[in-house]
């Protein structure tokens, strides 16, 4: 597929629901907000703090970061909107750094809680950035441990690190994974990821490209404090396909 200029990929976020409206209903966009903001492991990403903030800040940040309000009244299971040109903005905020990290060869790893949505928009600029000159390293490939009862794995899929038993990968939130990836890792100069494998980095003050859905406040949150550099607003889970323009747009960028 040609790269699309910047009118024609916002018009294919909004007709693949990237962006525009999106598929998470309004009760969860409020739901989660509350979870933040009592500091819920599961959805603060291995950030701390978060419950410093009431849930009406963190949808003042949905409000800044995604573009969507809460409004009295609208059914609690309609869509709710992310504004595509928030991505796009946010987009070149990101092909930047990636160039960046091409031109200084730095060290990126690569992690996705989200196997079946945005992995394949991971791989992709994974590829593209080692073929590019930066360096792609895969600290704690294989590491097994226990997550909530069961045995798991880490695993490079691509060069991109995923949560693995066996044959399966699995989504997950846990920041965990990546926390032991972390201890094993030489000095990283970025991480590109999701979830908690964003959040865990950039707990440690790494350098972090993350992807957050609109029901995922938590780096968001991070990124208003100070602490998440970049943050794509954007549905993680339509049909991996769909993610393809986006890779292309910021592939196009590299050096």
């Amino acid at each position: 597929m040609p790269d699309l200029t910047r009118d024609e990929l916002g018009r294919h976020l909004v007709a693949t629901r990237i962006a525009g409206s999106v598929q998470t209903p309004v009760w969860d966009v409020l739901r989660k907000a509350r979870l933040v903001a009592s500091g819920d492991p599961d959805h603060s990403f291995g950030f701390s703090g978060l419950n410093r903030h009431s849930p009406a800040e963190v949808l003042d940040q949905v409000r800044l970061q995604f573009g969507w309000s809460h409004t009295e009244g609208e059914p609690d299971n309609g869509p709710t909107w992310i504004d595509p040109e928030l991505l796009l903005r946010e987009l070149d905020r990101a092909a930047e750094r990636l160039r960046r990290a091409v031109e200084n060869g730095e060290r990126v790893v690569f992690a996705s809680g989200h196997p079946t949505g945005v992995l394949s928009l991971h791989q992709q600029l994974c590829t593209a950035l080692r073929d590019a000159g930066a360096k792609v390293p895969r600290p704690g490939d294989g590491i097994a441990f226990l997550l909530d009862g069961h045995r798991r794995q880490v695993r490079y899929v691509q060069h991109v690190a995923v949560l693995a038993s066996g044959a399966n990968l699995y989504h997950t939130h846990s920041p965990h994974p990546m926390e032991l990836v972390l201890d094993q890792a030489d000095d990283l100069d970025l991480v590109v990821g999701d979830h908690g494998w964003a959040g865990a980095a950039a707990e440690r003050g790494i350098d972090v490209i993350g992807i957050a859905d609109i029901n995922d406040p938590a780096l968001p949150m991070a990124k208003a404090e100070g602490r998440a550099g970049i943050v794509l607003p954007m549905d993680d889970n339509v049909l991996p396909v769909h993610y393809d323009p986006v890779a292309d747009h910021l592939i196009a960028r590299l050096p």
